[in-house]
């Protein structure tokens, strides 16, 4: 019986060692599985990890290059800095310097003015006196003439006179104007155009001053003989002016010797003329040139037109 008892416990033992063999096989198993999980799991958070300092390396390598980057920037802000100072102090000075300029070239054209009315109003005085002589002459000529005291030796003898006077006359006139355009030339080389407050254009008014004095000497040239003393020199003189003008965007327009027609828009003085064909009417003279700047108009012509109608 006792003997039966002993072997009733191995075999409980033997069962119950079995059985728990098994249950830590089946444990051991899903640890097995659980380890390989957290493996995985660690080689996934390895290779971020990796990944992650990978990018931190890149991020400090973009640090230091915006760093240095920003060094130069840095460096070149401080330089313009600088060239802003040294550019703010030259302007500074170019105003001083312009401003005297400006009030040096404005007392110039004062004083250039005043030589040009005064020497006007010589010329104007010499011809005025040249022109008193041959009306008197005309006049004193006619009257004998009339009279019948006067021969022809005499007549021709006044008439050429005459001529000579009013050669002198044109010679005088052409020489102030040579002088007249070298003042106004001198005035142009000298000017600093201005804008005006109101239009924000710049001030035509030297130009259009120019245009008007070209337009009288063309007008006086056009009746004289080209071979009185100065008359290419004046062409020349004028023609250089008008280049010169032109450059600056000025346009003047001269229209004397065109036929005229009633589609020209200008302020018009008409005088008749029986020399010409009949019906026949020609620009014979300026009073006003047209003035273009930058191909728009700032001031119409004003001319005289010779017809026989």
């Amino acid at each position: 019986m006792k003997k039966n008892i002993i072997i009733a416990f191995m075999i409980l033992t033997c069962q119950f060692a079995a059985a728990k063999s098994a249950s830590d096989v089946d444990r051991i198993t899903v640890l097995e599985e659980k380890c390989s999980v957290l493996q995985s799991w660690q080689e996934n958070a390895d290779d971020k990890l990796k990944t992650l300092a990978d990018e931190w390396e890149d991020g400090e390598r973009k640090i230091e290059f915006l760093k240095k980057d920003n060094k130069a920037q840095q460096l070149a802000i401080d330089s313009l800095r600088n060239t802003c100072s040294i550019l703010e102090k030259a302007q500074t000075a170019d105003r001083k310097d312009i401003n005297g300029k400006i009030d040096a070239t404005d007392n110039n054209v004062r004083v250039n003015q005043d030589m040009l009315q005064s020497r006007t109003l010589w010329g104007i005085m010499i011809v005025i006196i040249l022109l008193a002589l041959v009306t008197t002459g005309s006049y004193l000529l006619a009257k004998r003439i009339k009279s019948g005291d006067t021969s022809i030796d005499e007549v021709r003898k006044a008439q050429g006179a005459l001529e000579v006077a009013q050669k002198k006359m044109q010679e005088e006139s052409i020489k102030l104007d040579n002088q007249m355009l070298a003042i106004v030339q001198k005035q142009l080389d000298a000017y600093i155009p201005s804008a005006n407050k109101t239009t924000g254009e710049p001030d035509h008014s030297l130009v259009v001053k120019l245009a008007d004095e070209i337009a009288r000497i063309e007008t006086n040239l056009s009746k004289m003989d080209k071979s009185v003393r100065g008359y290419k020199q004046l062409v020349q003189a004028k023609d250089r002016m008008i280049n010169n003008v032109r450059a600056n965007g000025y346009e003047i327009i001269s229209l004397l010797g065109q036929e005229y027609n009633d589609g020209m828009q200008f302020q018009t003085r008409f005088v008749p003329d029986e020399s010409l064909p009949e019906g026949k009417r020609i620009i014979t003279g300026m009073i006003k040139m047209q003035v273009n700047y930058n191909g728009k108009m700032i001031q119409p012509a004003e001319i005289v037109v010779s017809q026989n109608i």
